[in-house]
C-alpha cells in the first residue's frame, strides 16, 4: 500500500468533470482535528464546490456541495459567528405562531 504524503491527494480530481485539479484550485477553509472543509474551483469546468472531509474510527467521510460562491465569499461566511441554539429556537417559535403569508415574510 502506498503511503499518502500529500493530505490533498483525495482532492486531485473534479467531482463534476473528472479533470485533474491544480493545487491552487483548493482553498482550505477550516482544519480542525480530523475535520476539514475546502472550497474547490475546477479550472476546466469552472464548477465550484464546498467539500467537508472527516476522518473517524470507521474511515473517511466526504460530502461535496456545488456552490455559486467564490472562495472569498465562502471564506467570509466561515468567519461569521455561527447561529446559536437560542436563535434557532426563537425562529422556530416565531414561524410556528406566525399567521401570515410566509412568502411575504421572507422577502
Amino acid at each position: 500500500m502506498r503511503k499518502n504524503n500529500n493530505n490533498l491527494d483525495f482532492l486531485s480530481k473534479c467531482y463534476f468533470c473528472g479533470n485533474t485539479l491544480s493545487q491552487n484550485a483548493v482553498t482550505i477553509l477550516e482544519n480542525k482535528d480530523k475535520n476539514n472543509t475546502f472550497h474547490i474551483t475546477c479550472g476546466s469546468c469552472l464548477t465550484s464546490s464546498i467539500v467537508f472531509f472527516s476522518v473517524n474510527q470507521t474511515g473517511i467521510v466526504s460530502v461535496g456541495v456545488a456552490t455559486d460562491l467564490n472562495k472569498d465569499e465562502v471564506r467570509e461566511k466561515f468567519l461569521r459567528e455561527a447561529v446559536s441554539v437560542d436563535e434557532v429556537i426563537d425562529a422556530h417559535q416565531f414561524i410556528s405562531s406566525y399567521d401570515g403569508d410566509l412568502k411575504q415574510l421572507l422577502k
